[in-house]
């Protein structure tokens, strides 16, 4: 098991190389307002909660999401995909949205933290990323950020049982 930072942005909030390399036109950027950031994280909680995600860090910022996750290397594009396709199918159904409409950008980035001094650092980044955009505080965001992280003692128990299963 591994520990990875992934972010990943709204639809069209951000131009990437591609897009200026091959021309692509950019449309009108997803934004979220508080409203909809307590809205989409109780719907990424339902993902996380469904499929027992250890989750470590959790944040939402207008345009963006960052994470802190545990997993295997090779779940990790499975995990991302999820936790985006059913949040937006989530969210497309509660609003009735029956065209086609992207609520995420198709990527992802993705960082392993291969230390606790590194996994210090991005984890105090993570809970104060709202602070270094300049966000207000959501009061919606604390109780669902708390239902979908895992504390680190949970984790470090997690992973002694793994490493006692692969033992037998």
């Amino acid at each position: 098991m591994s520990i990875f930072h992934i972010v990943w942005v709204t639809h069209n909030s951000r131009v990437s190389e591609r897009m200026v390399t091959f021309g692509i036109k950019q449309g009108e950027p997803v934004i979220l307002d508080d409203e909809i950031e307590v809205e989409v994280s109780s719907y990424i909680l339902q993902v996380v909660k469904e499929n027992h995600l250890t989750v470590l860090a959790y944040n939402i910022c207008r345009d963006h999401i960052h994470m802190i996750i545990a997993c295997l290397l090779a779940e990790l594009d499975g995990i991302v995909a999820k936790l985006k396709g059913k949040s937006t199918f989530l969210f497309k159904k509660a609003r009735a949205i029956t065209d086609a409409y992207h609520l995420w950008a198709q990527k992802y980035h993705k960082s392993e933290i291969v230390n606790d001094k590194q996994l210090e650092q991005v984890m105090n980044y993570v809970i104060h990323n709202r602070q270094k955009h300049d966000l207000p505080v959501n009061k919606g965001l604390q109780p669902l950020a708390s239902q979908m992280v895992t504390s680190l003692s949970k984790l470090f128990e997690k992973k002694q049982i793994i490493q006692a299963g692969s033992e037998v």
